[in-house]
């Protein structure tokens, strides 16, 4: 016991070593962006920079679009009545359909993106994009979660991967091969891995990134702040 907690002690001030000399390094950090930054911020904006009604609308559009894109559709309408600012409906049309879509995805409803991504299949590959398959195997590890009784359906749906059998054929030969033990149920196999449920997260993610790529945005919208 009295070498145990010598031990524990001698841990605990090297650990405390430690970490005095890392706290050293951190305030020196500190300490220099103070040194050579200017904490006020007020002068980087003139004064009079939105007093002219061309850049009030301009502002005005650009946090419209943000609310777009942040999928807050109520709040952006409300906005365009109370600033005046009309935004033309081939704008936000597309706004309206990424964040549809990024709802059902939220609901584990992968048809609309799926119907999506068909329709946008050549733009698509010319991204180089993943998006069409990871949705065919989301879709198809669905069926299997339904059991046996989806054995056919998954099947049938298997033939949605023919056209990515050149580039994924070591994801195709692993959903194939989970066929196999559909009888006793995948989360009892050696596959249970294909039901982890960030899988959800990550497909509205690819989602987001490829359908602002196709429209010519970045990921996040310029007004977004961390």
């Amino acid at each position: 016991m009295g070498r145990c907690c010598k031990n524990i002690k001698d841990t605990v001030q090297r650990l405390a070593s430690s970490h005095k000399d890392i706290h050293g390094s951190v305030s020196k950090v500190g300490k220099a962006i103070d040194r050579n930054f200017d904490a006020e911020v007020s002068a980087v904006v003139a004064e009079n920079m939105w007093e002219s009604r061309e850049r009030q609308k301009c502002l005005s559009e650009s946090i419209v679009e943000h609310l777009y894109r942040q999928g807050m559709l109520s709040v952006a309408e409300d906005l365009c009545q109370e600033s005046g600012v009309v935004i033309d409906r081939s704008m936000k049309q597309p706004f309206l359909e990424l964040n549809r879509i990024l709802e059902a995805l939220r609901m584990q409803d992968l048809r609309p993106a799926l119907e999506w991504a068909i329709a946008n299949r050549q733009r698509l590959l010319d991204l180089n994009s993943t998006l069409e398959f990871k949705l065919h195997r989301l879709y198809f590890i669905s069926l299997l979660n339904g059991g046996i009784g989806n054995q056919v359906e998954a099947l049938r749906y298997a033939r949605h991967f023919q056209p990515f059998a050149a580039h994924h054929q070591r994801d195709i030969q692993i959903l194939m091969g989970s066929l196999v033990y559909l009888r006793h149920g995948i989360e009892n196999s050696p596959y249970r891995n294909l039901l982890e449920t960030n899988q959800w997260t990550e497909i509205c993610n690819i989602f987001t990134r490829d359908a602002c790529a196709l429209l010519g945005l970045s990921v996040e919208s310029p007004l977004s702040v961390r």
